[in-house]
């Protein structure tokens, strides 16, 4: 009797175990002129994607629009290697971030694990260029539309329907942000995790560990994704041994990665992991904080707004379908509760880099989405089938009517059309979606970064530098000069680097323009450096040359308003000629005391999205104006956002040109150009926003009341009726 008892329990565990044998070794599908077909469009669409973003993202570092961080970092680590240093680098952010350890530079394995970096090596040894990595990058991000076609495909059991999967994954705004973001290794997950998904699922075991340890190799948190995707095979494959074999390794990389943090490191680990330090310093105090305060977190980390656009912006572009398969998006847990959890407010924006290993997830469990979707509609006719089937004698019933599985033969169109229906809108919606979130000729913001006369004479500036010595660097021109053992992030080491090479009128990232115009000026009336050149913006400064001293025109208002005695080429960049002013019009601007009109406003442009959203919040507004009278007073310009009430939403006086070549050294009759920073606004609310702009004298005080009640009368000589 207890023999036969255990018999049937063994039987009905096994019945269990097989009920939830989710994915069984797939059937394979005979490769017909439609799979040719499909092919050939996933192929369009990876070379139409390859094409479009090599030439976008390899025109944007030639127009100088790249970064320090982190194309610079990454061309000097991956050059460092090969002239004999292990991925050495020196750039870092010193004003807000943990890596700036010292100015003698760490290895690259300090920072974030990326053993990727060793192939990728190889290629600058024939093509030693920033450009060489966006070009890579991008080709690897495109493959990934392969993998993401033949996954469909055996899933759907549709080849047009999985061509239409292959293009989501090209048109996922998180995939596409992490791609022009310049170059991280981390991106090439986008692609190698559907590698690894599609070679899971196939039980294609050599090629699954291949592309296992290829996407472990990009950053240190993928092991832990591996390892997921180990415990997801051995649970709804059943294939404990290659699953079980995937953890091991998983666990064994993790420890490599925190050997390599303890070699390579000075503090003996990341030197990124204090944004995680409020949690615990270490991975068990961590773990710890987030079983015991699980609500505290929740409610801190998901379900504020911040955090909940977050995760909208991840799910919208698949029409949030991935949540219909939470056995698959669980796989992407660790990385979402990365971003979530982290400090930096970078990792859960949307945008950069962080989303590319979460990417492929969701693409995976829209698949499933689709799959569930596309079973329960079966049932569904299934059972209505029955229910409305009339009973027939036994000799009449004839057990070929029905389709193979089970279907009567009259809804046999409805899957392929409900396939093509739900793919259709899937692909409407991430296009709608791409207008806002994504990087397409199409999207609100969009241009084709073209070099200007201004970008290339860089180059002159450039070729002043020797090659082998040390140099502290705006963010924007880091890149092009980041082959060299010493180069910095300006203001790191601006006090010790032998020269300093700035651009007054880019991106002023670590800081913000203040501050920026604060250390520029500290640096070049410090007495330890002095001009080599200076124009259109530009300044290259060599250690030891006699300092400019101050300008005679210099407002007597402190340090942040003063005037360094620089060449006046230096200033050319504010002069333009009247055949450069767009939208000509006329208002006069009546400075302090006077009755004449001092500053007339000739001409504008303004540069915005229609519609603010979290990833184009952004304007910038040019002024171009003709002065009337030679002793034009000190004035400070503002940029203004005015909201549908009236109420001043936002305002802005960072205009380079006015801190650097303010208004009382221009000279009567000239023309000139004064053009904002690019500014970053912030929460904006809704309804039609104007912008405006005012002038005001320098001496009042930003921020006041009298900075309102001070500004500068104006009178409307002409103008379109938009204004």
């Amino acid at each position: 009797m207890e023999e036969v008892n255990s018999s049937t329990w063994r039987k009905r565990i096994v019945a269990v175990w097989y009920r939830f044998y989710f994915y069984p070794e797939p059937d394979p599908m005979p490769r017909t002129p439609m799979f040719w077909i499909a092919m050939g469009l996933v192929t369009f669409f990876v070379l139409l994607f390859s094409g479009f973003f090599i030439f976008f993202l390899t025109s944007r570092n030639n127009a100088y629009l790249t970064g320090a961080e982190d194309l610079g970092i990454m061309d000097q680590a991956i050059w460092s290697l090969t002239h004999g240093q292990l991925f050495h680098q020196t750039i870092c952010n010193i004003v807000s971030d943990t890596n700036c350890y010292s100015v003698v530079g760490i290895s690259r394995f300090a920072i974030h694990f990326e053993p990727i970096l060793f192939p990728v090596s190889l290629f600058y040894f024939v093509w030693p260029n920033p450009n060489t990595l966006l070009v890579i990058q991008t080709l690897v991000v495109a493959s990934g539309a392969f993998p993401a076609f033949w996954l469909a495909r055996l899933q759907l059991r549709n080849e047009l329907a999985a061509a239409g999967i292959a293009l989501l994954y090209l048109l996922y705004p998180a995939q596409q942000q992490a791609t022009v973001f310049d170059f991280h290794a981390v991106t090439f997950t986008a692609a190698l995790l559907l590698f690894t998904l599609y070679f899971m699922y196939t039980r294609r075991t050599v090629w699954l560990f291949v592309f296992a340890i290829l996407s472990m190799a990009c950053k240190e948190e993928i092991p832990v994704i591996i390892a997921l995707f180990g415990l997801w095979s051995m649970l709804f494959q059943h294939r404990l041994r290659s699953g079980g074999a995937l953890v091991l390794l998983a666990i064994a990389w993790i420890g490599l990665v925190f050997l390599s943090f303890h070699i390579f490191s000075p503090t003996g680990h990341s030197l990124l992991t204090s944004r995680y330090s409020y949690l615990g310093n270490s991975p068990l105090a961590i773990v710890k904080n987030l079983l015991l305060h699980p609500k505290t977190l929740l409610k801190q980390h998901v379900l504020d707004p911040s955090h909940r656009q977050y995760l909208n912006l991840l799910l919208a572009p698949a029409s949030f379908l991935p949540l219909l398969a939470p056995w698959v998006l669980v796989l992407a847990v660790p990385s979402i509760a990365l971003n979530l959890l982290s400090s930096d407010p970078n990792q859960y924006t949307g945008l950069f880099q962080y989303n590319a290993e979460i990417v492929p997830i969701l693409i995976f469990a829209t698949i499933e989405a689709l799959v569930l979707i596309l079973w329960l509609v079966q049932w569904g006719i299934n059972q209505y089938a029955e229910r409305s089937k009339k009973p027939e004698p036994a000799e009449n019933q004839n057990p070929v009517a029905l389709a193979p599985s089970g279907q009567p033969s009259r809804w046999s169109w409805t899957r392929p059309v409900l396939l093509g229906t739900i793919t259709g809108l899937l692909l409407l919606n991430i296009i709608r979606l791409n207008s806002t979130l994504g990087t397409l000729p199409y999207s609100q913001g969009f241009t084709w970064p073209e070099p200007t006369p201004h970008t290339e004479l860089a180059q002159r500036f450039i070729d002043m530098i020797p090659p082998t010595a040390s140099v502290s660097a705006q963010s924007n021109l880091v890149p092009h000069i980041s082959h060299r053992s010493d180069i910095y992030l300006f203001p790191y080491d601006d006090d010790r680097a032998d020269y300093i090479f700035l651009d007054v009128t880019g991106y002023t990232y670590p800081y913000f323009s203040y501050p920026y115009n604060v250390e520029v000026k500290k640096l070049l009336l410090s007495g330890k450096y002095g001009v080599v050149a200076a124009q259109d913006g530009y300044l290259l400064l060599k250690r030891g040359l006699p300092p400019p001293g101050m300008s005679p025109q210099t407002p007597s208002l402190g340090l942040p308003d003063a005037l360094p005695n620089l060449p006046d080429d230096f200033c050319s960049f504010v002069r333009v000629s009247p055949k450069q002013v767009t939208h000509p019009l006329q208002v006069d601007f009546t400075a302090t005391n006077s009755s004449a009109a001092g500053i007339t406003l000739i001409g504008y442009s303004f540069s915005a999205p229609n519609t603010f959203t979290v990833s184009t919040r952004y304007m910038q507004v040019t002024a171009y104006w003709r002065v009337n009278t030679p002793k034009l007073p000190a004035l400070q310009l503002f940029a203004l956002l005015i909201g549908a009430n009236g109420k001043e939403e936002y305002s802005s006086n960072d205009f380079p040109s006015i801190a650097w070549c303010p208004t009382n050294t221009w000279k009567p009759g000239t023309i000139l150009e004064t053009t904002s920073r690019t500014l970053f606004l912030g929460d904006v609310p809704t309804g039609l926003a104007h912008v405006a702009i005012a002038l005001l004298p320098l001496s009042v005080p930003f921020g006041t009341i009298m900075a309102v009640q001070d500004r500068l009368p104006l009178h409307i000589v002409s103008a379109p009726s938009t204004v």
